[in-house]
């Protein structure tokens, strides 16, 4: 089923340039290597986030939508297990002689806030596409009751 809600490409749009502007920065990047080079996780993100105008002009099925939303719930989530709690260690590694030094002190500074920012939107498009599969199932099952794994984004979102 191919989703024809406008609010998704709305809320993929805001996604993918938060993702952009805020996350996957230049500074930090490389603090995020390990957990990008999960080939799977990093394909199904930057299918939001290289061309989220697709998402409004070619629409997108639901199953699909799903694994996004799935990549994006596991990175928060390794973000959050790895990267956090270890931020400052890591971003001492990079050369502290940079001439955009201020900038990636206030990346760093920021990234907590602008993970869950990124979590925030991550659920409400899941909720979205939730409702709109239940909308549209009909009397079938509807499509996330399928998808292995799905159950885990309420807990992958959410701060422990």
């Amino acid at each position: 089923m191919i989703i024809q809600d406008p609010a998704i490409p709305e809320i993929v749009t805001k996604i993918s340039d938060h993702f952009n502007n805020n996350i996957a920065t230049r500074f930090l990047r490389p603090l995020l290597a390990q957990i990008l080079s999960d080939n799977e996780l990093s394909r199904r993100m930057s299918d939001i986030t290289d061309h989220p105008e697709s998402f409004g002009s070619q629409g997108v099925h639901i199953d699909e939508l799903y694994l996004q939303i799935q990549a994006f719930a596991r990175f928060v989530y390794m973000v959050r297990c790895d990267v956090l709690p270890n931020l400052r260690v890591l971003s001492g590694t990079v050369d502290s002689r940079d001439a955009n030094k201020v900038f990636r002190d206030m990346a760093v500074s920021n990234f907590g806030s602008n993970v869950k920012v990124l979590s925030d939107l991550v659920h409400e498009l899941y909720i979205r596409t939730v409702a709109y599969d239940k909308l549209h199932s009909g009397t079938s099952r509807p499509v996330y009751r399928d998808i292995p794994g799905l159950e885990e984004i309420g807990r992958y979102l959410v701060e422990s």
